[in-house]
């Protein structure tokens, strides 16, 4: 292996291969062979182990997504549980509400609770995209003082190579006046309104069909205020 080479490449390969998924970078086996460069028995064998530990999981289109492991993980307090417990409401019905935490620059779909109507883009847990598609992103940056907010985006610099301009764009996110809910249109995402949740550094975020109508959009985002808050 060398004294370059990784002490134990098979775990290093795990990350890769996570990483990988929840970025969007690669969602198929053979994307991710060639993004690995490894044979498709090895690939299969690093899939098969993934899925049976519950981080990885296939969609019904055979695309990889995170599995429900990482809710599990992330979430020892069973606050995801709560909160959409408390998500359960008629002004709620039928809509798409993630759990969201901020990772540098990134957010990440921590869960999903997936509803019946149309998205331009619908989230899945585990997944990652960019701060500025996200409107939980200025939801929890927000939520935090100036410091704690600066703090929480480098902590992660030197893992995902941000630049300065990178932090900076992330930390003009916040907002020093505090809102009840915070709206976005993105191209990814397409339109969502999000909640700080009280008590912690995760955000819930409704997201919105197009075109759909502005008083039902607005119940439900009270709605999502109230799960946010007491839950």
């Amino acid at each position: 292996m060398g004294i370059e080479g990784p002490r134990t490449p098979a775990v290093h390969r795990g990350v890769r291969v996570l990483d990988a998924v929840s970025s969007g970078t690669a969602r198929t086996p053979a994307a991710l062979i060639g993004m690995l460069g490894l044979p498709k028995s090895s690939v299969s064998d690093l899939l098969g182990t993934l899925e049976d530990v519950g981080f990885l999981a296939r969609g019904t289109d055979g695309g990889l997504h995170a599995g429900t492991r990482w809710s599990e993980l992330s979430d020892p307090d069973a606050v995801v549980h709560s909160l959409f417990r408390a998500c359960a409401t008629p002004d709620l019905d039928g809509h798409t509400v993630s759990l969201a935490r901020l990772f540098g620059n990134q957010v990440v779909f921590v869960d999903v609770h997936l509803g019946r109507l149309p998205l331009p883009l619908t989230p899945r847990p585990g997944q990652r995209i960019n701060a500025v598609a996200c409107a939980g992103a200025a939801a929890i940056l927000s939520s935090m003082s100036a410091d704690e907010a600066s703090e929480a985006v480098t902590a992660a610099a030197a893992h995902l190579g941000l630049s300065d301009d990178d932090i900076a764009r992330c930390l003009a996110l916040r907002q020093s006046r505090r809102r009840k809910v915070y709206e976005l249109s993105s191209p990814p995402m397409g339109r969502q309104l999000a909640c700080s949740v009280a008590g912690t550094r995760y955000a819930l975020t409704l997201h919105v069909p197009d075109r759909w109508p502005e008083p039902t959009t607005r119940k439900a985002a009270r709605a999502l205020h109230a799960a946010a808050n007491v839950y």
